[in-house]
């Protein structure tokens, strides 16, 4: 048995490398996990992942990719959200916590372009979970985050027209 090339065990301890590389608000992923030949009775020769790692900056990401030991087919660099539209998040809602997403969010490309930008989140009952069937949010709080991005919208619409 030791002297078998099993891939797939390769790839396990690539996977556990994976979620323990993660730290400081940083997130890694193996989404998919293919394993060639397939077949029950043969020892696996290849073993392909999908690999998704996000950090607050660029500079743990680099880091976290390195810790993993693997070369990005693609890199999305993170971004802040900055400006108008954060400000007036931060006015009508002092003291609130500030999130690092790490998602892939249309605000992404925005920011990314130059666009000031925020997000605004709604608290998940069910541990967090979001954009699936079984996200949750009480209706209480989906009313506050609408009162919350009215008053922002309506400051930005102010700041406009002086």
């Amino acid at each position: 048995m030791d002297e078998r090339a099993d891939a797939l065990v390769e790839a396990a301890e690539f996977v556990l490398r994976v979620r323990n590389s993660a730290r400081d608000g940083a997130r890694a992923t193996v989404g998919a996990l293919e394993v060639e030949p397939g077949a029950a009775n043969v020892v696996p020769a290849r073993a392909t992942a999908s690999v998704d790692v996000r950090a607050p900056t660029a500079e743990q990401l680099d880091a976290l990719i390195g810790a993993i030991g693997f070369e990005p087919a693609w890199r999305q660099e993170p971004i802040a959200m900055t400006g108008a539209p954060l400000d007036a998040l931060r006015a009508v809602l002092p003291g609130a916590p500030e999130l690092v997403s790490g998602a892939g969010h249309d605000a992404m490309v925005l920011a990314a372009a130059g666009v000031p930008t925020a997000m605004l989140f709604v608290r998940s009952l069910n541990g967090g979970i979001s954009h699936s069937p079984d996200e949750l949010s009480a209706g209480e709080d989906v009313e506050l985050a609408v009162d919350a991005l009215t008053a922002a919208l309506e400051r930005l619409v102010r700041a406009v027209d002086e």
